[in-house]
C-alpha cells in the first residue's frame, strides 16, 4: 500500500486520517449546539405553558394585575416628579429675573461677615434680602429684621429655592447668598442650578474642609471657583493670587477684581466695597453702611471671667475662626498684651481633618502652652497634639467651666469649632458675664 505524502496547509502539517477526525469533530460539534438549541426552545416552550397555566389561576391572575398596576404608578409618579420639577425650575427662574443683582459669598472663612458688609452697604440705596450660615444660619429680611432659619433635618442646599422664592415676594432688589455647600460637585450644582449669581465673591483661600475639597491651597481654590458666574463679576481678596480664578472668569465670559484689603487691614472690607462700588454706590454711602452693620453671633469678641478666687481673666472666642491660619492672624495682636496664652480647644468627631490641621500647622507655634481639649472628638485630638507638638500640656476637661481657672493676665483663647461646646459657652458667657470688647 502506498502511503500518500502529508498535505501542507500555511504553518500546520496534517495527513488525510487528522483530516477525517477533525472534520467528525466538528460536525459533532455542529450537532451539539443544533441539539442545544432545540432544548433551550423546548425549555422556553414548557416555561411559558407553566406561566400561562399559573396565570388561569386566581391568585396568580391578583399577582400579575398588582404588578401591571404598580408599573403604572412608577410610570405616573415619574411623571408628575418631573412635572413638578419643571415648575419649580420656572418659578426659580422667575424668581432670580425679578432681582437686580444676585451675589453668592464663598471662601474659607469670613463669608458671612462679607454677607453682613455688603448687606448695611447696599440698603443705602436697594431693597436688600440677605441668608447667611454662619455661627446661627439667620436671614435679613428687605425690613432689616433678622430671623433664625428653620430647619426640620440637617442642612440642604435645596433651602435656598425656598429663600429665594421669599426674597421676590418681599419685593427685593438685590438678593445675598452666603455659600453653604462645601463639596466641590454640589458648589457647582449649587451655583449653575439654583442661584446663578450676577456677582460672586471667594473672601480667600485657605487650609480648611481638606477631605471634601482637596489637601491644597490650589485644590481649594479649584473647589471655591465653582461659584464663578457667567457673563458677571467675581471678586477675590488680594491673597487669592491663584490662576484658577481669571481662568474660570475667562471661560464663563465673566470680569474679575483681585481686592485688596482697606487701610486697617480688613480684607472683607475690601471685596465688599468692590461689589457695592459695581452696583453704582458711592464711596460715602459705602462707609455709612460699614458704620450700621451687625456682627455675627458672639464672632471674636473678648468676655471677662474669673477664677475660683475670683480673679478676672480674659477669654478670647475664635471659635469660629476654623483653619489655624484665620486663628493665627487673630491671635497675633493680643500676644504682646498678656503673658500667657492658653487654650481651650472644641474638638468635633465629624471634623478629623481639622484637629490634624491645628496640631501640625498651629499649636507647633506655641510650645509649652496649656490646651484643654473638649468635644466629642477628645481621644484623636489629643494623639494628635501629642505626636505633632509634644511640648503641650494637654488636659481632657469634661465641661468648659473646668477651663475656667486662669491666673489674671493670662488669656484664655477658645479656638477648634463653634458648634456643640463652643456654642453652649459662649451662650452661657453672653447671659451672664457682659464683654469687655
Amino acid at each position: 500500500m502506498i502511503r500518500r505524502p502529508p498535505r501542507r496547509t500555511g504553518y500546520i502539517t496534517i495527513n488525510a486520517g487528522e483530516c477525517r477526525v477533525l472534520f467528525a469533530i466538528s460536525r459533532a460539534r455542529r450537532e451539539c449546539r443544533e441539539l442545544a438549541h432545540f432544548f433551550d426552545e423546548a425549555s422556553r416552550q414548557e416555561a411559558g405553558e407553566r406561566r400561562g397555566a399559573a396565570l388561569r389561576t386566581p391568585l396568580w391572575r391578583v399577582v400579575y394585575f398588582m404588578r401591571e398596576v404598580i408599573r403604572v404608578y412608577e410610570i405616573a409618579a415619574f411623571a408628575i416628579l418631573c412635572g413638578v420639577l419643571a415648575l419649580e425650575k420656572k418659578s426659580n427662574d422667575r424668581a432670580l429675573a425679578s432681582f437686580r443683582a444676585v451675589i453668592h459669598v464663598n471662601g474659607s472663612r469670613g463669608k458671612t461677615s462679607a454677607c453682613r458688609l455688603l448687606d448695611a452697604a447696599l440698603r443705602q440705596r436697594y431693597r436688600v434680602f440677605t441668608k447667611t450660615t454662619g455661627t446661627d444660619a439667620r436671614t435679613i429680611n428687605v425690613a432689616g429684621l433678622e430671623e433664625p432659619v428653620r430647619r426640620r433635618g440637617p442642612a440642604n442646599i435645596l433651602e435656598q429655592l425656598r429663600v429665594i422664592r421669599r426674597a421676590r415676594r418681599e419685593g427685593a432688589e438685590i438678593l445675598i447668598l452666603e455659600c453653604m455647600a462645601v463639596k466641590p460637585e454640589l458648589q457647582l450644582v449649587c451655583q449653575r442650578m439654583i442661584v446663578r449669581s450676577t456677582h460672586s465673591v471667594v473672601t480667600n483661600v485657605r487650609l480648611d474642609h481638606v477631605l471634601e475639597m482637596g489637601g491644597t491651597e490650589a485644590d481649594i481654590a479649584e473647589a471655591l471657583a465653582a461659584v464663578t458666574p457667567r457673563n458677571g463679576l467675581l471678586v477675590t481678596g488680594e491673597e487669592n493670587d491663584c490662576a484658577v480664578f481669571p481662568a474660570r472668569c475667562a471661560q464663563l465670559g465673566s470680569r474679575h477684581i483681585r481686592c485688596a484689603p482697606d487701610p486697617a487691614g480688613r480684607e472683607n472690607h475690601g471685596v465688599a466695597r468692590a461689589v457695592a462700588r459695581s452696583l453704582d454706590l458711592t464711596d460715602d454711602e459705602i462707609e455709612a453702611g460699614f458704620a450700621r452693620v451687625r456682627r455675627d453671633f458672639a464672632a471674636h469678641r473678648m468676655y471677662g471671667m474669673r477664677n475660683a478666687a475670683g480673679q478676672p481673666f480674659l477669654f478670647y472666642n475664635l471659635f469660629s475662626a476654623n483653619d489655624p491660619e484665620s486663628t493665627r492672624r487673630l491671635l497675633a495682636p493680643h500676644r504682646g498684651d498678656h503673658p500667657s496664652i492658653a487654650f481651650l480647644y472644641n474638638s468635633r468627631e465629624d471634623r478629623p481633618d481639622r484637629s490634624l490641621l491645628f496640631a501640625r500647622q498651629f499649636f507647633t507655634g506655641f510650645p509649652g502652652a496649656t490646651v484643654f481639649l473638649c468635644g466629642d472628638g477628645i481621644p484623636l485630638a489629643r494623639r494628635l497634639f501629642r505626636r505633632y507638638a509634644p511640648s503641650l500640656r494637654v488636659l481632657p476637661v469634661r465641661s468648659w467651666r473646668e477651663a475656667a481657672g486662669q491666673t489674671p493676665g493670662t488669656l484664655l483663647a477658645g479656638v477648634g469649632n463653634i458648634k456643640g461646646v463652643g456654642y453652649a459657652m459662649i451662650e452661657a458667657l453672653e447671659t451672664e458675664e457682659p464683654a469687655d470688647a
